[in-house]
């Protein structure tokens, strides 16, 4: 059982009492303030500075807080994804928090953000798919809807956690899928079984030892002709000062097509998705020329 982030006993309970001591403090005098600031007469600038002062402290707590969340759910801060050890690359474990952040950071429409990305994959109905780092589902169960019931859509993912909210999702949705605990540098699947293989938003969770083997694992789970889809984060634009609370990482798309092509895939086309600093690259197994 995965116990990180997690702290019991007294001192625990004391700690959050004091932070919602220091947080009620705070929203009490950022009122009175307004307060004074608004009906005080001689006191309206003096209270407008105070107000604008204890606001800025409060802001401030909550980042922190905002932080120390993030930090236990597993994406907040740079080293705070979660496990890293074994070789396996960065897993997220905390799956309700990871929803929670999905659709914090789309603005609810993380089911609209998934199945953009879905369109690049052109699933056809009856085909049979494998999404690699599933996470809870979401991407899943969208293409499961696209490849109809003579289809299948299977997740696969290293975390258990997330393993176990995805199999709830899909239930509560009515669809049949299947969801595996397994890593992508060791696909529990037999060989030539899948039309095509997605993994959106997990090659930088990898190294590069661990991408050149999930690279040759899905080479390996793809029928003839089968195809990869590989989506992930480029480098923005435009560089923001603001702080970022999950530093993820950036993957040079062209460098993976030209791992891509040593492991044997024939690369189609690579280019921006078109939201959110994202990229991606096709390609097919081309096991059929090779042969």
């Amino acid at each position: 059982m995965h116990l990180s982030g997690h702290r019991t006993g007294n001192g625990r309970h004391s700690r959050k009492g004091v932070i919602a001591m220091a947080l009620l403090a705070k929203l009490s005098l950022v009122a009175g303030f307004l307060f004074l600031a608004n009906f005080g007469m001689g006191y309206i600038g003096a209270g407008a500075w105070v107000a604008a002062f204890h606001g800025l402290i409060l802001a401030a707590i909550a980042i922190v807080l905002l932080w120390g969340f993030l930090s236990r759910i597993g994406l907040g801060g740079k080293g705070t994804h979660g496990a890293s050890d074994r070789g396996i690359g960065i897993v997220l474990h905390r799956a309700a928090g990871y929803d929670w952040l999905a659709r914090v950071l789309t603005l609810g429409r993380e089911g609209r953000f998934r199945e953009h990305m879905l369109r690049m994959a052109k699933l056809r109905p009856g085909e049979a798919v494998l999404d690699v780092a599933c996470g809870t589902g979401t991407l899943a169960i969208a293409a499961k809807r696209l490849v109809g019931s003579d289809g299948g859509v299977t997740g696969v993912d290293a975390s258990a956690e997330m393993i176990e909210r995805a199999r709830a999702k899909a239930k509560r949705s009515g669809l049949d899928l299947t969801f595996v605990n397994g890593t992508a540098q060791k696909l529990p699947f037999k060989d030539a079984r899948f039309d095509i293989v997605i993994g959106t938003l997990m090659l930088h969770h990898l190294s590069k030892p661990v991408r050149s083997a999930f690279v040759r694992e899905a080479a390996r789970v793809l029928k003839p002709t089968g195809r990869l889809l590989l989506i992930d984060f480029g480098r923005p634009v435009r560089k923001s000062r603001l702080p970022r609370f999950h530093r993820h990482g950036h993957v040079d798309m062209n460098g993976i097509a030209s791992l891509l092509t040593e492991s044997g895939f024939k690369v189609g086309d690579i280019g921006a998705v078109g939201t959110k600093d994202l990229n991606y690259v096709r390609a097919t197994t081309d096991k059929v020329r090779s042969a």
